[in-house]
């Protein structure tokens, strides 16, 4: 069966429609943390979780027309390698660059790109102080996720070099719709197309 177009008053459409720009803003920032870092712009103990846990590799410009897509809400960019690190989705939803990322996208960018960009968290063997919890798992020690799981949670450990990423999966059965970009000669990033993926 062919994809079909996504109407125009489709409710994926208001995700959709800011998700190019707000992925442009979020290349930028990345460059901008790892220049950060490499400065030593960083509380110590952050500066610390981010020589373990920051990509090192630089991150590559938007082509001129690329394709994302939200399955069950999430961004699925495969197309896009600088997206295909699972730390830079990590570090996105960690509480302790909140201020960073909000000063480099905007409030309401970032907070979108949050919504749209599934949970993941860099499994760092730390351990947490007393009292603490993983933000977003309720949990204070990784040894609890086999809890999690028993409880339903669809939580996938992605391995990256020696370490791992825990992130959260949509629902097998969740719809994946898809939209072509483009950047226009005034460096404007336009929504192009939107269609339904169909299996």
């Amino acid at each position: 069966m062919p994809d079909a177009p996504l109407p125009q008053d489709h409710p994926s459409r208001r995700d959709l429609a800011p998700l190019g720009y707000e992925v442009a803003r979020w290349l930028d920032a990345m460059t901008l943390l790892q220049t950060r870092a490499r400065k030593q712009a960083f509380d110590a103990t952050l500066q610390v979780y981010l020589e373990r846990w920051l990509p090192r590799d630089p991150v590559g410009p938007l082509p001129e027309s690329f394709v994302l897509g939200l399955q069950g809400g999430w961004l699925n960019a495969a197309l896009l390698p600088s997206l295909l690190d699972p730390r830079w989705q990590a570090l996105l939803h960690l509480p302790a660059l909140r201020t960073f990322w909000i000063a480099s996208l905007r409030a309401g960018h970032a907070q979108h790109l949050q919504q749209c960009v599934a949970p993941a968290w860099c499994l760092d063997p730390t351990p947490l102080p007393p009292g603490s919890v993983i933000a977003g798992l309720g949990i204070n020690a990784w040894a609890e996720l086999p809890r999690l799981r028993d409880r339903g949670e669809r939580l996938t450990e992605v391995p990256v070099g020696p370490d791992f990423v825990l992130s959260r999966e949509p629902p097998p059965d969740a719809e994946v719709f898809s939209a072509r970009y483009r950047r226009r000669e005034d460096g404007r990033i336009v929504l192009d197309q939107a269609w339904r993926r169909d299996a």
